[in-house]
């Protein structure tokens, strides 16, 4: 066997591979339902066994494949990218901007300030207060909240979480919002593993697991699309916005616990 493949057996750690299969299968399971939540569910789960940068790195080859075969399921991916062009443009340019800064920024920080903020926004908009002004603001607010995204999103692997947000108060038909997210997510995946793999994090090791834990993914995003095409439209929205509002939660618990 060569070098390369000997290391590999090295450092393969068979428990680690059992919290990533965990952890990726359970965010198939939300991604299935929701179109979004595999990095969102898995990251909390994957940092208790890995660094930061590392459970980001695992995460990559899963979401560029995952959010491909999800795309092309969902279709209309030209509508997507003529309605939403400059929300996807600002997410793409800053993303790298924040995997440059993924090993010396104060993640802990970001992520408590934007929990915060999906906590308090979702929590507005579930209590039934509108803000119908982003459907008429589309054009400012839209590529404001895709340079956010970026940055926070190349640190922590979260770049769709506001995007998605911003996709359900404009309103959207469930299936255009599920096209929409895809697009959205297999763009900033592909351009995120590409920034991993540039800046070192993303290695041979990460890679495997990445394409080994895509076994449980594939079965885990059929299960929930299953389960997404028997709920209504106004329950799909509540679900959504529950997500959110957890994930803010989670976010914040997950930059706090180690203080």
């Amino acid at each position: 066997m060569t070098p390369l493949i000997d290391q590999l057996i090295t450092d393969f750690n068979i428990i680690h591979f059992a919290v990533i299969c965990l952890a990726l299968s359970l965010g198939a399971l939300v991604k299935g339902i929701s179109s979004f939540g595999l990095p969102t569910v898995s990251v909390p789960i994957l940092i208790m066994v890995l660094p930061l940068p590392t459970a980001i790195s695992v995460l990559a080859v899963p979401l560029v494949l995952s959010n491909l075969y999800q795309m092309l399921i969902a279709g209309d991916v030209k509508g997507s990218v003529a309605r939403h062009w400059s929300l996807y443009l600002t997410v793409l340019v800053t993303l790298p901007i924040g995997v440059y800064f993924l090993a010396v920024a104060d993640t802990n920080t970001l992520s408590i300030i934007l929990g915060i903020v999906l906590i308090l926004v979702t929590s507005m908009e579930l209590l039934g207060l509108t803000f119908d002004f982003v459907k008429t603001k589309q054009a400012f607010i839209a590529p404001v909240i895709g340079v956010f995204s970026g940055i926070i999103g190349g640190m922590t692997s979260l770049f769709a979480i506001m995007p998605i947000f911003f996709l359900v108060a404009v309103g959207l038909e469930k299936e255009r919002f599920v096209s929409a997210v895809s697009v959205l997510l297999f763009s900033g995946s592909t351009l995120l593993a590409i920034c991993l793999q540039r800046t070192d994090h993303l290695g041979l090791l990460e890679a495997v697991y990445g394409l080994l834990g895509m076994v449980p993914i594939m079965f885990f995003i059929w299960l929930g699309t299953q389960l997404r095409k028997k709920v209504d439209q106004e329950l799909f929205r509540k679900v959504v916005l529950s997500l959110i509002l957890l994930i803010g939660a989670s976010m914040i618990y997950r930059a706090t616990i180690g203080f």
